[in-house]
């Protein structure tokens, strides 16, 4: 697959330099556009809090990932949708069919679109899926843009992932003030994984759930206040993990990192108290999720 670096699919018909700004963004390198990436038993975790489980009919479901990165999500992800879709006897001579609406996931950067979305072909293949097929399913789902501004149709059950950390004052003038007048999270200092937690959160379905690893400064700065009110209004957090000082991510990039998740609870529903809880990690022995308190 080549992708040329005029950026077609990011630059869309949006305006030229709202394009190009973008374009820029896309480039930059990993640490420039906050790109960290998450360990395994941390995915495993936030897809077994959000019930992302096989036992579910997930391929009758729809999952957004908002930025996919090198997979981490992605990729186990699908081997969970494959293996719901396989034990509810799925057709493989229907698969395209039965599975093309259950994913989206978004990646600006186009190298990382491109290795991912290769990667991606090489595992439906390797799971017994014509390579026609893999490939059609994965233009179905996969697409190279910005979370923030691509369209993005319907409603999802499941939001997962690991958003962006990248401060205002490394975001082109032209693509920041778009971004502020789309977005009312983006507000004082506030850092761009707000503004996904305020799209994600728009997108859920009724009584769908969000799962999110990342800084947990929004629950504790001036800046995370808009974010606050939008989910106590709205929403239900139902469990925050602390990971603060734990191996989360494979480079130790963000400071105070944290599970939250997020539901969008049934109109008239009961509060829902939020479970809290610290991430164990005993030298020798695997990571291990133990409750705090209760509140």
């Amino acid at each position: 697959m080549q992708l040329s670096l005029d950026l077609p699919l990011l630059a869309g018909a949006r305006a030229p330099a709202l394009a190009a700004a973008l374009a820029q963004l896309a480039q930059q390198d990993a640490t420039a556009r906050g790109a960290v990436f998450t360990r395994r038993a941390v995915v495993d975790a936030i897809l077994d809090l959000v019930r992302y489980t096989p036992d579910r009919p997930l391929h009758r479901q729809r999952l957004l990932e908002p930025t996919f990165g090198s997979g981490e999500f992605l990729l186990p992800v699908v081997d969970r949708l494959l293996s719901a879709w396989r034990q509810a006897g799925g057709d493989p001579g229907q698969a395209e069919l039965e599975l093309k609406d259950a994913l989206r996931a978004v990646e600006l950067h186009p190298g990382s679109y491109e290795r991912t979305t290769a990667g991606l072909e090489e595992r439906l293949c390797a799971a017994a899926l014509p390579a026609a097929v893999a490939r059609r399913l994965c233009t179905h789902w996969l697409q190279c843009d910005d979370f923030l501004l691509c369209d993005l149709p319907g409603r999802f059950d499941y939001v997962v992932g690991n958003p962006p950390y990248v401060r205002q004052e490394r975001i082109p003038g032209i693509l920041l003030a778009e971004y502020r007048r789309r977005f009312r999270t983006l507000y004082d200092r506030a850092d761009l994984y707000v503004l996904f937690f305020e799209r994600a959160l728009d997108l859920l379905a009724h009584r769908g759930v969000l799962g999110f690893i990342c800084a947990n400064r929004w629950l504790k700065n001036h800046y995370g206040g808009p974010l606050r009110r939008k989910i106590a209004r709205n929403f239900a957090l139902t469990h925050y993990i602390n990971m603060d000082g734990r191996d989360a991510f494979h480079s130790e990039v963000i400071a105070y990192p944290a599970i939250s998740i997020i539901r969008r609870p049934e109109t008239g529903a009961a509060p829902v108290p939020t479970r809290v809880a610290l991430w164990a990690q005993e030298a020798g022995s695997e990571l291990s999720i133990v409750p705090q308190h209760l509140c």
